[in-house]
């Protein structure tokens, strides 16, 4: 093996407030192609020159939270320059693996690990609808392809669980697959002890039942682990319920607070029964992220005006007289000084924290608390095989893994035809596994990821799929169907001393929320646009719906500080089911006087 050397409404969702007639103003279309260069000349006085008075905004950062909120700024006539390091759409960017390509094909197309977009998520659905997208009706959000199972894979003998995320339609259940499904469940059954089953299934009840005042004030600070009462328990219900591999990559349950967990099983579980969702509960897009989505969306920002400075580290930010007058930012070509009206925050915590200077904390403490966030790996490999393996037509969890891994044969979804248009023809396959946990032994060397060099990275991750989905009778992952692989370039250094990791993800441990900051700040001029700032719509774990209600949120909040008479951006808010409405209040009621909730009583020994 070797590394890398080869704009509609959309349904269901309510909108928090209603978006009126939006004024799109677009301007500049005559010079929309000189003002997408890909990189801005000189320094200080090119960065500044021709600013409209009031109307200029810097845009630090390229990810989704900073494209999002330079979308909605641009549509209302703001002239926006986004500065960027690395290149755009951040850690939801494909990431080509250089010199693959050959006789006229695109170079292998990697990724930070598989791609999900929810049904739950409804403020990202919204975004790509109104990114046009040549033949879709519906702009980039026709590319979104339905993912119709998951399965839960286990390397102790027991079949496979494969679960459907979209409502039973002919081409989904065969009666292969309803054989697996019911195998697989009464096989996971008869190894819970039903005690244990009947204990998670009320401490689910209790949180979907939860006041949010209960919830933020006590599940917020109380680990997933605890909340599940993990201790004493079977190891089946730890693996099950309190580990195993992660769908939702960033919520580490040994760290995570209940609420968040709560929040994102409660949110999956009303996907899958169609309640509140955009469309299918899992999809993916018909082709590698970038090409799918964030070019596209890239050429739509030039044309509303949008220029792209790449190569810039913004590393300092000027404060004086209360306000920020200007970023001071690193280039190939020497230091720069980013000068506007505006400024939005759109980079990761841990580089955002290092530009909060000690007048600008001094001007608003709250930032002061992002210092106690924390983040974490969870990072993707990429397996280009010779012909495609028939494991699921979805997502794998593999619940005993070490790693805690989760993969998809993305390519089976792709639009392309894969060996025609991607590398040198003999990879047919693009086989995309995430790696959640990177701090545990490993099953084939007996290290940590981060202790281990690339090469036993990946026939490590390899052999962890192997031992689940082989036991099955089957043989998924022969070794002769491996082209090559490729690692996630952030991670660097493992095996040796000083591992790193250049895009850790933000981690929601328990009691992170009130370290996190909403997107406007105390400093008038300056607005934040990450996966780290406070969302309130739907969901707040670290996720691509996430970072774009952020970018939303920072657009209303630069919106309403310039006194603009443009419409609001539109947010969306999350599934409330009308059902649980009278527990929720009563729960209110019940916490407001010191009670705990109505089902949670002591639980009676086995």
């Amino acid at each position: 093996m070797t590394d890398g050397q080869h704009g509609d409404r959309g349904p269901a969702g309510r909108a928090e407030q209603g978006p009126g007639r939006r004024q799109v103003l677009r301007y500049g279309a005559a010079t929309a192609g000189a003002l997408g260069v890909a990189a801005l000349p000189d320094a200080a006085p090119a960065v500044a020159a021709g600013r409209r008075p009031g109307r200029s905004v810097a845009v630090l950062g390229a990810g989704v939270g900073g494209l999002t909120a330079a979308h909605e700024l641009a549509e209302r006539g703001f002239q926006v320059t986004v500065y960027e390091r690395k290149a755009l759409g951040g850690k939801a960017r494909s990431i080509p693996v250089p010199g693959t390509g050959t006789g006229g094909r695109r170079d292998l197309p990697g990724e930070h690990g598989h791609r999900g977009v929810f049904g739950f998520y409804h403020n990202l659905p919204d975004t790509l609808r109104r990114i046009p997208y040549p033949g879709n009706a519906h702009g980039v959000h026709d590319n979104l392809t339905s993912v119709p199972w998951i399965a839960f894979a286990r390397d102790d003998g027991r079949a496979d669980l494969p679960i459907p995320t979209t409502p039973f339609e002919g081409r989904t259940l065969d009666v292969d697959a309803l054989r697996r499904m019911l195998v697989g469940a009464v096989q996971q059954l008869f190894h819970l002890p039903l005690h244990e089953a009947a204990f998670f299934a009320r401490q689910l009840a209790i949180l979907m039942t939860s006041s949010r005042e209960r919830a933020f004030g006590q599940w917020e600070h109380i680990k997933w682990l605890d909340f599940l009462a993990v201790e004493g328990k079977s190891a089946e219900y730890a693996k099950l319920f309190g580990g195993g591999a992660q769908v939702i990559q960033a919520l580490k349950p040994e760290d995570a607070s209940s609420r968040t967990c709560g929040q994102g099983v409660e949110a999956i579980l009303f996907s899958l029964l169609q309640r509140g969702t955009d469309g299918p509960s899992n999809r993916i897009f018909n082709g590698p992220t970038s090409e799918a989505w964030i070019d596209p969306w890239a050429r739509h920002l030039r044309g509303l005006g949008v220029r792209f400075a790449m190569d810039h580290t913004v590393d300092a930010l000027e404060l004086s007289g209360g306000r920020i007058t200007a970023a001071r930012a690193a280039t190939p070509a020497g230091p720069v000084r980013i000068e506007a009206d505006w400024f939005v925050a759109a980079v990761p915590a841990e580089r955002a924290r290092a530009l909060w200077s000690a007048p600008i904390r001094a001007a608003d403490r709250r930032l002061a608390g992002m210092d106690r966030l924390r983040t974490t790996w969870s990072h993707g490999i990429q397996y280009f095989l010779r012909r495609p393996v028939p494991v699921v037509q979805g997502h794998v969890a593999y619940i005993d893994s070490p790693w805690s891994l989760v993969s998809i044969s993305q390519s089976q979804f792709w639009r392309s035809d894969f060996p025609r248009t991607w590398g040198d023809g003999q990879a047919r396959d693009s086989f995309s596994v995430v790696v959640s946990d990177w701090d545990a032994p490993g099953a084939l060397y007996g290290k940590p990821a981060k202790q281990c060099t690339r090469q036993e990275i990946a026939a490590e991750v390899w052999a962890q799929m192997k031992a689940a989905l082989e036991d099955t009778g089957r043989t998924y992952l022969p070794d002769d169907v491996l082209h090559s692989w490729f690692l996630d370039p952030a991670v660097s250094g493992t095996g040796g001393p000083e591992p790193a990791n250049d895009e850790p993800y933000l981690l929601n441990d328990a009691g992170s929320w009130e370290h996190r900051p909403d997107a406007a700040t105390a400093i008038p001029n300056l607005f934040l646009a990450a996966d780290y700032v406070r969302t309130y719509s739907n969901v707040d774990f670290t996720s691509m719906e996430t970072a774009n209600e952020a970018g939303r949120r920072a657009a209303n909040a630069l919106l309403g500080a310039a006194g603009s008479g443009a419409d609001r951006v539109r947010l969306f808010a999350g599934y409330r089911p009308p059902e649980f409405e009278a527990a929720k209040l009563l729960d209110a009621t019940r916490y407001r006087l010191g009670l705990p909730h109505i089902l949670d009583t002591p639980w009676p020994l086995p």
